[in-house]
């Protein structure tokens, strides 16, 4: 009778000395996995300690590519398997700025004017609940209008507007105008 009892115990036993941070918890094994939402629950538990700064934002994982850390600084992003060839500077003749060119922007802007064909104002994507004043107050949180477009494309925008910063749905916020990006390059 006494082994029966422990042959009933003991399949407890071993899951009880798995540990709940053995890999067999999905909340904790994607802790390890090096995704972006693995890096937020690293932060948010050290937030949670005390021992750091509370994260911003949750990731959102969606189906269009979001811009990487180094398209939104205007680092042009290395392909793999290429080679950087480095070569010495050459003097060119003054031709006329391009907008973009002027205006700073980075490859994440030239490639969504590209890709968006509405014009600002045409409603493309539908929008609920969101009020051209509080979009405006939330603009004023932005150094520019390349700034606000490109957090609005990080966030998700244009599929959906965690911020509200597109309350008319043409995908376009704080101003930003697409239309001088989408010229042909000189």
């Amino acid at each position: 009778m006494r082994n029966l009892s422990l042959l009933a115990v003991a399949p407890l036993l071993a899951l009880a000395a798995c540990g709940e941070n053995a890999g067999w918890n999905p909340n904790y094994s994607a802790m390890h996995n090096g995704s972006a939402y693995a890096d937020y629950l690293q932060k948010r538990e050290v937030a949670l300690h005390g021992r750091g700064p509370v994260p911003d934002a949750i990731p959102v994982q969606l189906p269009a590519k979001a811009p990487t850390a180094a398209e939104i600084a205007g680092v042009p992003a290395k392909q793999p398997g290429t080679v950087t060839v480095t070569t010495r500077p050459v003097t060119a003749r003054p031709v006329a700025a391009a907008p973009v060119a002027a205006s700073g922007a980075t490859p994440v802007l030239v490639r969504y004017a590209r890709q968006e064909s509405q014009n600002p104002g045409q409603t493309k994507y539908p929008r609920a609940g969101v009020s051209a004043n509080a979009a405006a107050r939330a603009c004023l949180a932005f150094p520019s209008v390349n700034a606000a477009q490109t957090a609005f494309i990080a966030a998700g925008g244009p599929v959906i507007d965690p911020r509200g910063l597109d309350p008319d749905g043409d995908g376009f916020v704080c101003g930003w105008d697409p239309r001088p990006y989408r010229q042909p390059r000189l």
